[in-house]
């Protein structure tokens, strides 16, 4: 098999595993809205923008530092090890942190003494996370997507039937909490059988790896995600408070921050399988490129990769302005998360863009630019939405996530270019794509007019 094949072979299996593991989530989070309300769904995405911040620690680096070596011909055990050990390093203090501050954080901080037993239940998974995000990164550089695929999509089952399971014996949040960590444990144990096979075929000589090697790849990942993280928590906590100074009540202001958060922005993401699959592959590939020299692979691969996702995202954003209303109401029963979805459906194109351009420049060895890039972001959402939440309230969120995103994409894609002296002409390549864009735009809303 052609390393053109291979790559297309593992953009299919990533991206049909994507898709039904979204699919999964989006059904998944409407049974949870009908338990728990557009109110309880706000204190749920807020108990997870904190667990968030512990699993981003434990997983960002682990697992890219694995697809790097990997990739560069650091294929053995004993790297995949130390790895590991690093992951566990990280993991396992910060799953006892997270149970020590679950209390203070869920008074203090989200204001919800009930969100303590969630967060404690969140935490025993946070080892097991680190050890699959490596296991999962060894895969991707082989050019093994199969297992991770299985792997996400176990995950996703178990969590659901877990779940269900104890909904009858814990209240709720507790319930889908406890779920989610036995999902990251199984999905864990069953990556890990599968590199336990594919090991004993492994002829490979033994290698070794510095410690220093390893934190000079993984560091900067791991800073760079963690800071963001932390300060997309502090973004998140913000959110409920500012939308209270503006005026709304603290169940209105939940509700609101659940709608955009917990609702729309899965649907946003959700044809967003394909980019996400395209940014995994481009990660290992840019990687053994740069380390060929073979620049005008870089270039041709990063010229087709933006114009590709670009028309694709066109695409998505005719079908979100033209069903946005009748899709929340479908999966929801939730109209008001309709106009949302639609006020929001135009950030589509550079919020594909950027994660796509953001997968090249970690494959090129860019992440200390992507760490600058994404932490000045951060700084500026929360100084924005300081100012704005008190003043315009949900629209002031809105603004705000329109101009991080435009922000972002820009520094990255000007850094993008830059290191692979790319001049793009997307227009002519595009243009198809525009115009397919518009028609499909049309038909659906005759359709709708029927």
């Amino acid at each position: 098999m052609t390393r053109k094949q291979l790559f297309l072979r593992n953009a299919l299996i990533l991206t049909c595993g994507s898709l039904l593991l979204r699919f999964l989530n989006i059904g998944f989070r409407s049974y949870i809205t009908q338990q728990i309300s557009a109110q309880g769904m706000g204190l749920y995405q807020l108990i997870f923008s904190l667990f968030v911040l512990s699993s981003t620690l434990c997983t960002s680096g682990a697992g890219f530092t694995a697809t790097r070596l990997t990739a560069e011909g650091k294929d053995s055990p004993h790297v995949l090890r130390k790895c590991c050990l690093l992951a566990l390093a990280v993991s396992l203090p910060a799953a006892l942190l997270l149970t020590a501050a679950a209390r203070p954080m869920a008074i203090f901080l989200l204001n919800a003494p009930e969100a303590a037993a969630p967060l404690c239940l969140l935490a025993p998974g946070l080892p097991f996370m680190a050890l699959c995000s490596c296991l999962k990164g060894w895969f991707l550089a082989k050019g093994n997507t199969l297992i991770p695929a299985i792997g996400e999509l176990i995950e996703q089952l178990f969590t659901i039937a877990a779940s269900l399971f104890l909904l009858g014996l814990l209240p709720p949040l507790e319930a889908f909490m406890a779920g989610s960590t036995l999902g990251e444990i199984s999905s864990c144990l069953l990556v890990y059988l599968g590199w336990r096979k594919k090991q004993r075929k492994n002829t490979g000589t033994a290698q070794t790896v510095s410690v220093k090697k390893l934190l000079h790849i993984g560091a900067p990942v791991t800073c760079g995600s963690f800071i963001r993280s932390l300060l997309s928590s502090v973004e998140n906590l913000l959110i409920p408070k500012g939308l209270r100074l503006h005026g709304s009540g603290q169940g209105e202001a939940l509700s609101q921050y659940g709608m955009v958060q917990g609702m729309v922005m899965p649907l946003l993401f959700f044809p967003a399988s394909f980019a996400g699959s395209l940014c995994t592959l481009l990660i290992p590939e840019m990687a053994r490129a740069s380390a060929a020299g073979d620049h005008s692979f870089i270039r041709r691969t990063a010229r087709r990769s933006m114009g590709l996702t670009l028309g694709f995202s066109f695409l998505v954003l005719s079908v979100f302005l033209a069903l946005a209303e009748p899709l929340c109401v479908l999966i929801y029963k939730n109209p008001t998360a309709g106009s949302f979805l639609k006020i929001l459906s135009p950030i589509v194109p550079i919020l594909y863009l950027d994660n796509v351009v953001d997968g090249m420049l970690k494959g090129l060895d860019q992440q200390s630019y992507s760490f600058k890039y994404n932490f000045a972001d951060s700084v500026l959402r929360i100084l924005f939405l300081s100012l704005l939440l008190p003043l315009w309230g949900i629209a002031g969120y809105i603004s705000v996530l329109f101009f991080s995103e435009i922000f972002n994409a820009t520094l990255s894609i000007a850094r993008l270019l830059k290191v692979t002296r790319l001049k793009p002409d997307l227009g002519k390549a595009l243009l198809p794509w525009a115009i397919g864009s518009l028609l499909l735009y049309g038909v659906l809303l005759f359709l709708l007019s029927i």
